[in-house]
């Protein structure tokens, strides 16, 4: 089993197939086997690395807010890049870790090819309408605390479940619900508590620098993912070298629960950018 050690973190990643290098982010409360279902065809034209973010899966999870945060995740990703001499890759994540991703090429983007952004909200802009207050969203992380302390991590998925805090996709769906309950039996209670405070109350830093890369980006979002959607947007309309993917008929998540879509317009992507053909535009799927 494959694993960086750096100071007190063990850090679990795998490596697969041969060719230019790809590196996946995962998104918060999953692991590196989100990843899974994409590797068959991945891997028949690339090397793709993923890994455990610190407090998710098989790698460390210290307590401390001062252990997380999107700057120290984006120098674990450069940590690992430089232990597998990696000098230079096409980097992508799903929601935080794509925004862990944003962090990177906002720090790193001599090491960064391309950019994949999908379902990304890192950069905090609220979701049009929104008549939540920042006394509100506090409430609901205390809650969230609370019944992590009190219950556990699966707990805490069947509130979200409950609560209706899910994609649609899994709310109708009985199987994805147990898929989502096994995945958090898989996060520990210093992950759930440290990494969502961060994910959920700061932005990528220096995201108004974001009108500064060029590097070929592609922006992913879901048709009803309200709350990564202005985001998204945002990024749309200033980023000068993108791609915008407007996915329909699905929420946040859009590599797990529009598998299908995803992979098409992840695929034309990556053989526009192999063929270096101009990448910008916007398309439908």
């Amino acid at each position: 089993m494959p694993t960086l050690s750096f100071d007190d973190i063990n850090m679990h990643y795998e490596v697969y197939g041969s060719g230019p290098p790809i590196f996946l982010h995962h998104g918060l409360s999953s692991s590196c086997q989100g990843w899974y279902d994409h590797l068959p065809w991945l891997i028949k034209k690339y090397q793709i690395i993923i890994h455990d973010a610190r407090g998710h899966g098989l790698t460390t999870a210290p307590a401390g807010d001062d252990r997380y945060s999107y700057e120290i995740m984006c120098d674990d990703l450069n940590r690992l890049l430089e232990h597998l001499g990696v000098e230079k890759a096409i980097i992508g994540g799903v929601s935080m870790g794509g925004a862990v991703c944003h962090t990177f090429a906002l720090k790193y983007p001599q090491k960064v090819r391309a950019l994949i952004l999908s379902d990304t909200a890192g950069t905090r802009i609220p979701p049009r309408q929104s008549t939540v207050t920042r006394e509100q969203v506090q409430s609901q992380l205390e809650e969230r605390e609370r019944v992590i302390r009190e219950y556990g991590v699966v707990e805490l998925g069947r509130y979200a479940l409950a609560s209706g805090l899910m994609p649609r996709q899994v709310l109708e769906d009985e199987k994805l619900q147990q898929d989502y309950l096994e995945r958090c039996s898989r996060w520990s209670v210093n992950g759930a508590i440290y990494v969502s405070r961060f994910v959920f109350r700061t932005a990528v830093p220096g995201v108004e620098r974001s009108k500064d890369l060029t590097m070929p980006t592609f922006i992913i979002i879901g048709e009803e993912d309200v709350t990564s959607g202005p985001g998204a947007e945002w990024l749309r309309d200033i980023l000068p070298n993108r791609r915008y993917a407007f996915l329909k008929g699905v929420g946040h998540n859009t590599p797990r629960y529009k598998p299908e879509a995803w992979r098409k317009a992840v695929g034309d992507f990556l053989d526009d950018l192999e063929q270096g053909k101009d990448i910008r535009g916007e398309v439908v799927v």
